[in-house]
This record gives C-alpha cells, structure tokens and sequence, in this order.
C-alpha cells in the first residue's frame, strides 16, 4: 500500500510518556476506516527539531504562540498561548508543501482562542489538529482517557468527520454531530466525561467505535477523496485501499 500521507505526532518536552497513549488514539479512529488506514502511517516524532528558524521546532511553534499571547495581554494574566497563532503557523508550515501529511501538535500550554476563556484544542480539516492537556490535570491526576477523546474529536475534524450540512450535525463551535455516543458531538460547557464514559463502555461491552454511522461515512468520503487526489496526481487508474 503507498503513503498518501503521514500522520506526524509532535509534543513539547517531557511529555514522552503519552507517546503510545496518543498512537493508541488516533489508531482506534484509523481503525473505523480499515480499507485506508495502510495508506496513513503514524509517526511519532516528539519534541521534534529540524533547526532553529521558522517552523523548525516543537519549541518555536510553542513561543511564537505565547510572543502572540503577550503581545495580547492574555499570557500575563492567564499563562495561555494563542491557538490562534499556532493555527496559522501550521497553515503556513513549507514543510507541508513537500512531505504530505497531517500534524498533530500536544502542548502542556492552556490554549485560548479571542471570544473563548479556552479552548481544549482546534483543527483544519486535512491539515493539522492542535490539543492541550492542561484542563486535563487536577493536582497530581491525569485524566487520560478525557484527554484522548478530545485528541480522537480533534483528529476527526481533520479527516472531515460531522461535515457541515450533513444530517445530524449542528452549528456549535463548529459543525459537529448530534449522534447519541458519538465523540464528535461538541459539549459547550467543555466537559467530555460523558462522552469519555460512553465510549470506553461501547468499546469495552460491544466492541462499538468510538464514532457514528453517519461520521464514518464521512470519513469513507474524505479518504475516497484523498485517494482519487493521489491517484491523479502519480497517473495511477488502480484505486489502492478502496474495497469495491
């Protein structure tokens, strides 16, 4: 099966011990899309490095986003780095332009967003999802499996799940889906224990996934998409990873 594209796994420093919980995440949604999960290999590279100038670290994403936060005012009185400003830097990222693939960043930084208190974290679709662990950490607790549902909601924006106009779907930050249990639902309080609860049940009681019928096929779409982009692009007739 050919790469159509990586997933690359980044984080800042210290944070190694979440490396296979964030690989054991974004495979299990991977695994609702089996005929194209070969086709999207994880690669976990951590407090990555490529230099010291624009977009060459974890690191210069991280203080470009607090430079921003400053410059607003927020980073004195709340400690919170702009999502704002890391979105737009992925956007622009040249790297993207010669390795194709699909960033995903976690920071320990609390994330905000102008008109949000906070944000848990933000996506574009087919480009990149940014997370925080920080409303995850209650003294000395962790709450993991929290954390990956977001992870898991976020990556799903990525891969164009709840689209817009779709049915069972809702304007709320976003378009997100109205499925009972489906983890891309949004929650306006920012509480996704609910949603945790339930899927950790319907994996564990009925091997369930952790998404709905309507948003896996969605995602069947974006990857026949990305399939049919691929193809034309290397002059194949072959559609490799689609079950006909």
């Amino acid at each position: 099966m050919p790469t159509i594209k990586n997933i690359y796994v980044l984080y800042e420093q210290g944070m190694d011990v979440l490396a296979p919980h964030l690989k054991d995440a974004l495979g299990e949604m991977m695994d609702c899309f089996p005929e194209f999960k070969a086709n999207y290999p994880i690669k976990i590279l951590g407090n990555w490095s490529n230099g010291r100038g624009h977009h060459e670290s974890v690191e210069w994403y991280i203080k470009t986003a607090q430079l921003r936060s400053q410059q607003e005012g927020r980073f004195q009185r709340t400690g919170q780095i702009s999502i704002e400003q890391l979105a737009d830097d992925f956007i622009s990222d040249p790297y993207t332009k010669t390795i194709p693939q699909w960033q995903i960043l976690v920071t320990k930084k609390d994330l905000y967003a102008r008109g949000l208190n906070y944000c848990l974290g933000y996506s574009q679709e087919n480009a990149f999802s940014i997370v925080s662990t920080a409303r995850f950490i209650k003294g000395n607790e962790f709450d993991l499996e929290g954390f990956k549902t977001v992870l898991m909601h976020e990556f799903g924006h990525c891969i164009g799940l709840a689209k817009e106009g779709r049915a069972h779907t809702e304007e709320n930050l976003g378009s997100h889906c109205t499925n009972t249990g489906c983890i891309m639902q949004q929650r306006a309080d920012g509480d996704f224990r609910d949603l945790t609860r339930f899927r950790l049940e319907a994996k564990r009681l009925y091997g369930l996934p952790p998404i709905c019928g309507d948003c896996i096929k969605d995602g069947k779409k974006f990857f026949t998409r990305q399939q049919i982009i691929y193809n034309h692009t290397h002059g194949l007739d072959t559609f490799y990873g689609i079950s006909r």
